[in-house]
């Protein structure tokens, strides 16, 4: 019987170990395509690992954004999600920068500035405009992926 509850014990500390482990990963993206008015339009895509909702703040040269209205967005594993998108003319020698964060709640259009609580998770993109470009080049596409923080803090009422 006590080898028994020895085995028992040693099983939950294991198990209770393990959980950060189990954390929810989300991997974003954006796809860059040009329109034919030679406009540059920016798709954010999520994917995640496990059924996860998040809120995202969506920020770029010149705008921010609460993604989907900055609702809460149901992300479901094996499926990437398209979550917003803008538009906008760039320049060679532009330096464009996104930040796109992830959070645990609605966000309202007065917090989209300055979010309350801790995101989830925070990913940044960049790349500048060349000279001569036909089409737009990879480096925004290239996949981020983090394990979402279970800790993050949710606003509190």
């Amino acid at each position: 019987m006590r080898r028994a509850l020895i085995i028992l014990c040693a099983l939950v500390l294991d198990a209770s170990l393990l959980g950060p482990a189990w954390a929810a990963q989300v991997c974003a993206w954006i796809d860059e395509s040009v329109e034919e008015d030679g406009t540059h339009k920016f798709e954010l895509n999520l994917s995640v690992d496990a059924p996860t909702s998040v809120a995202v703040g969506f920020r770029g040269p010149g705008f921010t954004s609460g993604s989907m209205g900055g609702e809460m967005i149901q992300l479901d594993p094996g499926a990437a999600k398209d979550v917003d998108g803008e538009g906008f003319d760039v320049s060679a020698g532009d330096d464009l920068r996104f930040d796109v964060q992830l959070f645990d709640h609605p966000l309202s259009l007065d917090e989209l500035d300055s979010p309350v609580g801790k995101p989830l998770a925070a990913f940044t993109f960049r790349r500048k405009v060349g000279g001569d470009e036909t089409a737009p080049p990879a480096d925004l596409s290239t996949k981020q992926c983090k394990n979402l923080d279970a800790s993050a803090d949710s606003p509190r009422e």
